[in-house]
């Protein structure tokens, strides 16, 4: 991802902004003047990660909202508070960083509720996202930018990811169904497949993967000891570049990137 051009994306919506992705990319984002609405499941990582924030950006605009997005009350809750706190000002990116779906030992252990919570917080979440904010999305300077980090195994079945791949998936047909409906709408959708990523969800699901003497929790192990696995830090640089920069090579909805394919700033 070459010839870049900054672009005014300054008002942006994370998801799983506590930790991992989310929270490295919000950070990225405070750096370059962003004002940011967080959203997180638990209240005291998340005010925590505000008062980082203030403490580094003393003049930003910042704003957290916690609760569970996977219960439909408590997500309704959020969302209605996120419009309210939004007012008349326009969103100018949309990044979907959170994510679940618990690893099963076998069949039988594979339980419907932890399935249908994966498709809550990973399909429905963000459908629920775009639909309450269609009324502060612009065309002016540029239309809005939505992300929804996916994962490369909802195309790659193994034993006992049912929960996380089959949402996964879901997610990637919601993506080109948005890509398709959002033609009319100030709006442009990709979809971020960050690869391997270090972080403190992915030590935990190998750590119960391997208790359940799950084959992938090897290999992942082995991406993490051979430095073959991105850092957080990593994804969230080149995720605020895809959100900041335009390319003449590409065009940026309707694309699934890697992080490989996008270039830093720094190292463009």
């Amino acid at each position: 991802m070459r010839d870049e051009l900054p672009l005014a994306h300054n008002t942006s919506i994370i998801t799983g902004a506590s930790s991992g992705i989310g929270w490295a990319l919000a950070q990225q984002l405070a750096h370059r003047g962003h004002t940011l609405y967080l959203l997180a499941r638990r209240e005291a990582p998340l005010l925590a990660c505000l008062e980082t924030l203030q403490q580094r950006y003393p003049k930003g605009n910042f704003h957290v909202l916690p609760g569970d997005l996977i219960d439909p009350r408590q997500r309704h809750g959020v969302l209605t508070r996120l419009r309210t706190a939004i007012g008349t000002s326009s969103v100018d990116a949309i990044i979907h960083c959170a994510g679940t779906g618990l690893p099963a030992a076998n069949l039988a252990d594979w339980h419907p509720d932890d399935l249908s919570d994966a498709l809550q917080l990973n399909t429905v979440v963000p459908l629920a996202l775009v639909n309450m904010l269609l009324p502060c999305m612009t065309p002016l300077p540029v239309p809005c930018r939505i992300v929804l980090v996916g994962a490369g195994i909802d195309r790659h079945v193994q034993r006992g990811t049912g929960s996380y791949g089959v949402s996964k998936m879901a997610m990637r047909r919601l993506f080109e169904q948005l890509h398709e409906e959002l033609t009319s709408q100030p709006a442009e959708i990709a979809l971020m497949q960050p690869g391997v990523v270090d972080t403190p969800g992915l030590r935990q699901h190998i750590r119960t993967a391997r208790a359940m003497k799950l084959p992938h929790a090897d290999y992942l192990q082995t991406q993490l000891d051979t430095g073959q696995a991105f850092s957080a830090e990593t994804v969230g640089e080149r995720l605020a570049t895809l959100l900041d920069v335009s390319t003449s090579q590409a065009s940026f909805s309707g694309r699934e990137w890697r992080t490989a394919e996008i270039y830093s700033n720094e190292g463009g």
